[in-house]
């Protein structure tokens, strides 16, 4: 009889526990919830169990390389998003500006929350990123910290991108009236409550600064595994 008291209680016990499990997965708030905005991230808000976030900055080349190198590697980045349920999102900033007065910094960001507003955001901010690289960067101008900066950039450059990837004349009018600085400006204040230094990545419990402009894709997996809880 005790033997049988004791099987029941800890059948009692084991249900609860798996009741309680049950209830929170069904009602832990979905990825989606803890996104900016939908309208920057990469992969599936539906299926997305996972949340990686990177802090980034047109003017920051460390940010560039790291964003390059996913755009070289789309096919694969791609794949490691969807076979492990992450959603990728770009929180750009214009920190550089506000930091060191880098025009293109604030500029390029202004464009591309415009082509957001035609729902080409990631298309125009891995454009610019490639854009940059084949204009300046590849040539060792704007590529770090020492190298010499960027000063004969095009008045016209980041529209010229908007135009390569065929926005609307409504970007042209957007980026020249600046009509996304609010949403900069707000992004960027919202970022310096998080961030300690660019580029800066959250990939779930994963929190590092910096990427090295020497570094090569396998840098990038090893920074997407860490937040998978691999070494």
């Amino acid at each position: 009889m005790e033997r049988g008291i004791r099987i029941g209680v800890l059948i009692i016990v084991c249900g609860a526990f798996l009741a309680l499990m049950f209830f929170n997965i069904m009602n832990k708030p979905p990825v989606s919830s803890k996104v900016w905005d939908e309208g920057t991230t990469i992969g599936d808000p539906d299926t997305a169990t996972r949340h990686y976030v990177q802090y980034a900055d047109l003017g920051c080349p460390y940010c560039d390389v790291f964003s390059r190198l996913t755009v070289q590697n789309e096919e694969d980045f791609k794949n490691y998003l969807a076979e492990n349920h992450i959603l990728f999102e770009i929180r750009l900033t214009d920190t550089i500006y506000e930091s060191a007065g880098i025009d293109f910094s604030r500029d390029s960001a202004i464009a591309a929350y415009c082509a957001k507003r035609e729902g080409k955001f990631i298309d125009y901010y891995h454009a610019g990123v490639m854009a940059l690289y084949d204009d300046y960067q590849s040539k060792g101008i704007g590529d770090s910290k020492t190298s010499p900066m960027i000063t004969d950039m095009p008045k016209d450059y980041w529209l010229e991108i908007g135009h390569e990837i065929g926005l609307s004349e409504n970007f042209d009018s957007c980026v020249k009236n600046k009509e996304t600085l609010d949403e900069v400006n707000e992004n960027t204040i919202k970022a310096s409550q998080y961030i300690s230094g660019l580029p800066y990545f959250q990939f779930e419990e994963f929190k590092q600064s910096g990427f090295d402009n020497n570094w090569d894709y396998k840098y990038v997996i090893k920074y997407l595994d860490a937040g998978l809880g691999k070494k």
